[in-house]
């Protein structure tokens, strides 16, 4: 248990655990409905009369605090083939605390835990100026935002460090956030200025939200120690006497699978909306020419209302709130943790509201790509966080790619290399004809400690779409 607590304290997973960016995807002219989460401009450009996506997945771990050192790599644990020397006997996975090396530069640490399945989508080219497009997409994202080192050295220790006793630490400061909700999106690009090979597009995307699970630690100082337990001396829990917080949840997902009858119920808790708005500029001169393409969007403005629980702490009383190891024994999910927390700081307490507001992961981005007649091209992105630190939102993560390409009809392959959250990653992708396989993050699937890879996330998407009927091109 005592790794899971730290885990489950970091990330507050949420309920479903599977994007990032899909670089491999969203940067070929042949990505479709998947180029428009970066800018819907995109749309107006699609080489296909029609493109349908029929299904894409994503799963996405990034961090800056830990780097994986298992036996074991995050892949065969993904994909439940870890051998059984490393199983207890129930067959569950014995996850050490030394199977993870912190990287301690006392800077403040996020990660992120977030998949997409982007179901059936349609792009239809209105003619040779516009397109249309309908998406839907399920999300599934949780995320913590600047947590100090200390307390999370504290918590993966599971409080049992004698040198961290007693010291107090004043004024941490963190956002933890989860969010698991499905989209449909209206998309319509068109071209509004065009000469002499240059033409310029524009597209915008609204977006209604269904909401499922929603899950808020907004912490704005807290001030904690860790105390030796005078009822036992091998163990101790951390008392927190100060907090300046605002706490929210839902409980829909609890107990619940994601079954059709539970994504389409009228008793789900949240709901809202969203918009993306793109331009992009195209200079081409004709078809046998290279092709520059520069963009800009503002992605995800927006967000959710839950029908959930409030709470907002200014003053716990002259009574610390003590959480001990043992209060997170035998739990199972996000939802378990989140209420272990609720009863710690809010027996005899009704919430302040009955409703909260989940952000989206609002993004400015900014794209150039250059594209020679042969297929060859080459790809810049870059994506900037727009939400404030200690906003109720999921933060899009900073992110920095460049993707050398090769696109073709019915071939595409990719090498996009990210700087993500303080580090570099590399990863690969091909499509032959409509199935796409790809990662933006390689070596974390297959980083373990005996080949001495040491990854701090990893990335993996595929999917299933058809582009039907060449535009016109002169």
């Amino acid at each position: 248990m005592k790794y899971s607590l730290s885990l489950g304290l970091f990330l507050l997973l949420a309920t479903v655990g599977f994007s990032q960016n899909l670089l491999g995807i969203s940067t070929s002219r042949y990505g479709g409905t998947n180029r428009l989460y970066i800018n819907p401009a995109l749309a107006a450009d699609s080489p296909s009369k029609f493109y349908l996506n029929v299904f894409t997945g994503n799963g996405h771990v990034d961090n800056n605090y830990v780097r994986y050192q298992a036996p074991f790599s995050l892949l065969s644990l993904l994909t439940g083939t870890v051998p059984a020397q490393y199983k207890n006997s129930n067959g569950t996975i014995k996850f050490e605390q030394d199977y993870t090396q912190e990287m301690l530069n006392g800077r403040a640490k996020n990660g992120t835990v977030s998949g997409e399945i982007r179901g059936p989508s349609l792009l239809m080219k209105t003619g040779e100026r516009g397109a249309f497009a309908i998406t839907t997409r399920f999300r599934a994202v949780g995320q913590v935002v600047g947590a100090s080192e200390p307390l999370l050295s504290s918590l993966r220790a599971s409080l049992n460090d004698g040198a961290l006793y007693s010291i107090p630490s004043t004024d941490n400061k963190f956002n933890a956030n989860a969010n698991t909700y499905a989209e449909l999106g209206l998309t319509y690009a068109g071209t509004v200025l065009e000469g002499d090979g240059r033409k310029l597009l524009l597209g915008a995307t609204a977006k209604f939200m269904l909401g499922y699970n929603g899950q808020q630690l907004i912490n704005r100082g807290m001030n904690y120690r860790i105390v030796q337990d005078p009822a036992n001396a091998n163990n101790a829990y951390l008392e927190v006497n100060k907090l300046d917080a605002t706490f929210a949840y839902t409980n829909y997902l609890q107990n619940r699978s994601l079954t059709p009858s539970t994504l389409f119920s009228s008793s789900v808790p949240g709901r809202g909306f969203g918009v993306d708005i793109g331009l992009t500029y195209i200079d081409q001169y004709d078809a046998e020419s290279p092709a520059l393409q520069l963009g800009i969007a503002l992605t995800d403005v927006g967000g959710l209302t839950y029908k959930g629980q409030e709470y907002r702490y200014t003053d716990i009383g002259t009574n610390p709130v003590k959480f001990r190891s043992s209060d997170f024994n035998n739990l199972n999910g996000t939802g378990s943790i989140i209420e272990v927390i609720q009863n710690k700081l809010n027996t005899g307490r009704t919430p302040d509201n009955n409703t909260f507001r989940a952000g989206l992961p609002t993004s400015l981005n900014l794209t150039a790509d250059y594209q020679l007649p042969s297929g060859f091209g080459i790809n810049l992105t870059y994506l900037q966080d727009m939400r404030a630190l200690q906003a109720t939102a999921i933060h899009q993560p900073t992110i920095l790619a460049v993707t050398p390409r090769y696109d073709a009809r019915w071939l595409s392959l990719a090498l996009p290399i990210a700087y993500l959250n303080g580090g570099i990653t590399a990863g690969g992708s091909i499509r032959v004809g409509p199935g796409w396989l790809g990662t933006d993050n390689f070596l974390g699937l297959i980083g373990t400690k005996s080949n001495g890879i040491q990854p701090r996330g990893l990335d993996i998407y595929a999917g299933l779409a058809f582009g039907i009927g060449r535009v016109n091109e002169e």
